[in-house]
């Protein structure tokens, strides 16, 4: 059987036109979910990483709290990145057309480093060497913001992954999704290093987890 899987850059560039329509319909609460992670940024954040920043959808509403804030952005797609200038002119954007899997991320730059509806192509060994670099390049205090989607059942995505085996791609070649449990995800944080992560949102289709390097997390009472 012969599958019509797109590179990842080349399915967002092709898409790059209708995407911000097309995608936002797709979420329940439309365009207004892009504009959670704001909220959700430590007071005085500055200086920020976007992973899979695509057309910046999520960025008018970090500007609008926050206009001084310099922002990295990292995505595949020439097309998505050309569009995000478009919308965050006048504010401190430098864009990087490239893999957020080889980026050299810096040691403690970065107050905080956010992803919005990108990271839910790769599997748990990815994310869990993704993320021990995203710990790295977080300054004191500073959090990790992932809004994604997740599924209920872990045997689909075990499943998933092993239908990729199966067809020798490797998850986030192309452009095919292999959502987590929202389980999996905290525990491939956890094994990353990060010592606290909590799930603020949980609605619908979007989910928002944050995690913390150097915030232990609470302990239990009796």
């Amino acid at each position: 059987m012969k599958h019509n899987y797109e590179p990842m850059g080349a399915f967002f560039n092709k898409h790059a036109p209708t995407y911000d329509h097309d995608h936002t319909a797709q979420i329940v609460g439309g365009v207004a979910m892009k504009d959670i992670v704001a909220g959700y940024l430590p007071e005085g954040a500055r200086d920020i990483l976007d992973l899979g920043c695509g057309t910046g959808l999520e960025l008018p509403a970090i500007f609008a709290r926050f206009p001084e804030a310099r922002v990295v952005g990292i995505d595949l797609a020439e097309d998505m990145l050309a569009l995000l200038h478009e919308r965050c002119a006048g504010f401190a954007v430098e864009t990087l057309h490239m893999s957020y899997f080889d980026y050299d991320f810096p040691e403690k730059q970065f107050d905080a480093v956010i992803s919005v509806m990108s990271l839910h192509h790769f599997s748990p060994e990815q994310k869990i060497g993704l993320y021990s670099r995203v710990r790295s390049t977080l300054k004191p205090g500073g959090v990790f913001l992932n809004c994604d989607y997740y599924i209920g059942n872990p045997l689909c995505a075990r499943l998933q992954f092993a239908r990729l085996r199966r067809l020798k791609i490797e998850p986030g070649a192309m452009h095919i999704d292999t959502p987590l449990t929202t389980r999996q995800e905290l525990q491939t944080l956890r094994q990353a290093g990060f010592a606290r992560v909590e799930m603020p949102l949980n609605q619908d289709n979007t989910t928002l987890i944050a995690a913390y390097g150097d915030i232990a997390q609470p302990e239990e009472t009796a």
